[in-house]
């Protein structure tokens, strides 16, 4: 019955110290919560709880609907709207800032990757991915959104999220060359996944396919049905299920297409009449435990003895995205507002938290790496949201100047 007193812990401490650091330093709750995760495992109280099977399968439960949710918020639209600035753009960020990080994990840091430049890149490159909605939540307060600027940001963070995914399955893909008997089963392991997440793209176009005739049946179902949201968590369960058939890890992507597919199959009013409530399950009721297991694993003592390789981790980030936004964004937006673009652009803790996650679960980086990734990401929200928040109030008027209000565009680049 302790999970109970956790829970309602829990609770106490996102109201109260979770409230005040979301007012002033504009961080996400779910940052209180993994704190809160790591101070218990480091004083050893409610270890038993954070340990449990009921723990570990409710926080799995909160990060597959994370993951759902994410991919219910997914805009394939602007994606497909995207200019080639926005693609390659975000491919040569992440790419460059992982690189970077995964020279400085292979040969600083080996015991820390497994001694693999491979383990060390994949590493880098799930750091070095962006979370999009912390970009959103600032252009907007600066009505900035809308503009090239905005849409170039908002647009690679997008785009970010189909990066999000290809590093995902990769992970789970990589321990079945890595880890198995022989060449022979490795390949086989390794087809299998292909096969899995081949299964899972071709049943999401299905769906999206017959988007428009599952749209007139959902719209003949009573608004205040019970049917509707049920068939929502059918959808997604099944999908998950099917993922993690034959390869557990699988399911994590599974749930990113499902959410994909019911956004294609549902009509919008229906959709975000149900995102509410569907939201307050992952984020309320079952995210607090995913984040919890993610603080659990953190070791304080590994914080204490790596200082320098946490200060290693931000100060790439942040130069790398800075750097590259300049050289790539300056005739388009500027020099002043190119590096500024690259300031924002460091924004991250999205899916990159779990492929994290999923790298220490599966033995392919150390505790210690994993505990200083998680400490740069709640590190570097304060340092980017307030840096960028300066620099946009700073510099507003001449972003407006120097940009139009229209949505970016190939021909335009």
């Amino acid at each position: 019955m302790q999970i109970f007193l956790l829970m309602a812990l829990t609770c106490l401490t996102v109201v109260t110290i979770g409230y005040f650091i979301n007012k002033y330093l504009r961080l996400p709750w779910m940052f209180t919560v993994v704190i809160l995760g790591m101070t218990l495992s480091s004083l050893g109280l409610f270890t038993e709880v954070l340990q449990s099977e009921n723990f570990q399968l409710l926080a799995k439960m909160g990060m597959l609907l994370f993951l759902f949710t994410i991919g219910l918020d997914l805009e394939l639209e602007q994606i497909r709207k995207l200019g080639g600035y926005i693609v390659f753009g975000n491919i040569l960020l992440t790419l460059s800032e992982g690189f970077l990080l995964a020279l400085l994990f292979y040969f600083v840091y080996p015991d820390f990757v497994s001694h693999s430049f491979g383990v060390a890149l994949l590493t880098g490159i799930a750091f070095g991915t962006v979370g999009e909605v912390i970009l959103l939540a600032l252009l907007k307060e600066f009505g900035l959104e809308k503009t090239k600027f905005g849409q170039l940001a908002l647009g690679i963070g997008v785009f970010d999220d189909i990066f999000e995914i290809l590093v995902l399955a990769i992970i789970i893909g990589l321990p079945a060359l890595t880890s198995a008997s022989s060449p022979a089963n490795g390949w086989a392991g390794s087809l299998s996944i292909v096969i899995t997440l081949t299964g899972i793209i071709l049943a999401t176009i299905f769906l999206s396919k017959i988007g428009k005739f599952t749209r007139s049946i959902f719209e003949k179902i009573p608004s205040d049905s019970f049917v509707t949201p049920f068939l929502i968590f059918m959808f997604a369960f099944g999908f998950i299920y099917l993922g993690s058939y034959r390869i557990e890890n699988m399911g994590v992507v599974a749930a990113i297409f499902s959410g994909i597919a019911i956004k294609k199959m549902l009509p919008e009013k229906i959709l975000q009449q149900y995102k509410k409530p569907v939201f307050f399950v992952t984020n309320i009721f079952l995210g607090p435990f995913f984040f919890l297991s993610l603080g659990g694993k953190m070791s304080l003592g590994a914080l204490i003895s790596n200082p320098v390789l946490i200060l290693a981790i931000i100060s790439i980030s942040l130069a790398s995205r800075v750097a590259i936004s300049y050289l790539l964004f300056q005739r388009l937006l500027g020099k002043r507002q190119a590096a500024i673009l690259g300031v924002g652009l460091t924004a991250k803790f999205s899916t990159s938290v779990i492929s994290e996650n999923l790298l220490y679960t599966s033995g392919m980086i150390a505790l210690p790496l994993y505990s200083t990734i998680m400490a740069a990401f709640i590190l570097l929200k304060p340092i980017i949201v307030g840096a960028f928040s300066m620099l946009l109030a700073t510099h507003k008027e001449s972003i407006q100047e120097v940009v139009d209000h229209t949505a970016l565009s190939v021909t335009e680049i």
